[in-house]
């Protein structure tokens, strides 16, 4: 008998209101209720802060991005004053989609009827409309979406009223700024679907306990992560936890021409949850980050990307192996994870599922779960 919905928010409330050390996994139920997903679409996915790429994917005026929020497309665009702005994917005539993909015009034109529009939305062709009565194309413009950049990535939100990403994120950025994020250089990016719910690839991304298992043929092949883990409580805006390594043959480290990062964070890896999908593994060598989307209950669109510092790329005498090297490792990571993630969600469907104790190693699960309860009013 399915479980309703006010029993799997109850659960979720007071797992969140506990304390860690009495902390246990989502419902599973969670992962299969279609009334709780629509609230996910709506209240998080509607409303929240949607990383759509790096800034640096869209360098010169005219680049853009199309994106699909659940639903809701949507397109971001450089524009000739190097800002950043955000668009409805839709034509204001007859809602033609306008962009596909990535890539770069000099103005917006509609595949269908060719009404076109420069880079900041304003209609300025509409071609055989000269004789349609009442018809002015400068009352014509795309309406502009709430848009943001944050440490080189670029986030869109649908709530016109969301309040600004860097206001949320302030400690964090404390943290990290050390790092300069903004300017790793994009080398990769790969789209995937994965058939699992979304929820289940969050929690695995900032899940520390599954490493020894799961990874230890890639991230734990030359030490235990586990215990140089130190997580962090999180706050209303995400999660986080770093591994501290030493000077290690195997460790991350940073270039010898990065002087910037000191002490123990040039040996440092970040792994942060920026609620509600965009997970990032932030090293002194690599950027490695997952925008997840809901395809409903059963499918996740994933959007993963990876970037190098740029000293190491100009240091390096072949930048393509140095590409490849970390490219290779995070393709072998998701090819582990992938599997991992659809049979744990094929395992929360079973009568026999049941909330389990966390370990301390997946306090940022537990994290997880109290932004969920939060913002689906549990």
């Amino acid at each position: 008998m399915p479980v309703a919905t006010a029993d799997i928010l109850r659960s979720l409330s007071d797992n969140a209101g506990t304390d860690f050390a009495n902390a246990q996994s989502l419902p599973p139920a969670i992962y299969h209720n279609q009334e709780i997903y629509d609230l996910e679409v709506g209240r998080l996915f509607h409303r929240g802060w949607i990383c759509v790429g790096r800034t640096a994917e869209i360098p010169n005026p005219g680049d853009f991005i199309s994106y699909d929020i659940v639903g809701e497309p949507i397109f971001v665009i450089r524009q000739k004053n190097r800002t950043i702005k955000a668009f409805p994917n839709v034509c204001l005539h007859r809602c033609s989609r306008l962009l596909d993909g990535e890539g770069h015009v000099s103005k917006v034109s509609c595949p269908y009827h060719s009404w076109t529009y420069d880079l900041g939305g304003q209609l300025i062709g509409a071609p055989f409309m000269q004789k349609t009565p009442n018809f002015d194309r400068k009352f014509y413009r795309l309406n502009q979406l709430s848009c943001e950049t944050w440490e080189g990535f670029i986030y869109v939100s649908l709530d016109p009223d969301a309040s600004p990403i860097a206001s949320k994120l302030q400690n964090l950025q404390n943290e990290i700024a050390e790092f300069r994020m903004a300017d790793y250089v994009p080398v990769y990016q790969e789209h995937e679907v994965w058939h699992t719910n979304w929820k289940c690839l969050v929690e695995n991304f900032m899940d520390v306990y599954h490493l020894h298992r799961v990874h230890a043929d890639s991230f734990n092949k030359y030490s235990s992560y586990e215990h140089a883990t130190e997580l962090f409580p999180g706050e209303d805006a995400y999660s986080y936890h770093f591994v501290q390594e030493d000077a290690g043959a195997h460790s991350v480290a940073a270039n010898p021409d990065n002087s910037w990062l000191k002490g123990d964070k040039r040996h440092r890896t970040y792994l942060i949850n920026l609620f509600p999908a965009h997970v990032v593994q932030l090293q002194p060598d690599m950027l490695w980050y997952l925008s997840i989307l809901p395809d409903g209950l059963d499918r996740v669109k994933i959007r993963w990307a990876m970037s190098i510092p740029s000293e190491i790329l100009q240091a390096a005498q072949d930048r393509d192996a140095v590409i490849a090297g970390q490219l290779d490792l995070l393709k072998q990571v998701n090819s582990e994870d992938r599997p991992t993630v659809e049979r744990v969600f094929q395992g929360t469907q079973a009568v026999a599922a049941r909330q389990g104790p966390l370990s301390w190693l997946e306090r940022n699960c537990w994290d997880f779960g109290r932004y969920l309860a939060r913002e689906l009013g549990a």
